[in-house]
């Protein structure tokens, strides 16, 4: 995690709320109604950012979606033996993007 740049402060509610100053959560992409993740670090730091933002957000969507391929590769059977080259050829035509 990086040095910050601005410290706030504030103090915690009775309820365990706590305010996140505007500027801080425009700055880390924080919106109303969406998703966001705390973490807590080894040496007690918690970090607050968007949902599906971080690299290991990146990491698990790659995952996801290889274990995806995985489970339908080899399921359907190509019944005029053709590369995927030849049977895109075949149903567009002679295509150059």
């Amino acid at each position: 995690m990086n040095a910050p740049t601005k410290i706030e402060t504030g103090t915690m509610t009775s309820k365990g709320q706590v305010l996140i100053p505007k500027a801080m959560r425009d700055a880390a992409g924080l919106v109303p109604g969406r998703p966001y993740k705390v973490a807590i670090s080894d040496a007690g730091k918690i970090e607050i950012a968007p949902l599906g933002f971080g690299p290991e957000d990146a990491d698990e969507r790659v995952r996801r979606m290889r274990k995806g391929i995985l489970a339908i590769a080899g399921k359907f059977p190509n019944p005029d033996g053709l590369s995927t080259d030849d049977y895109m050829r075949e149903i567009r035509g002679n295509y150059e993007p």
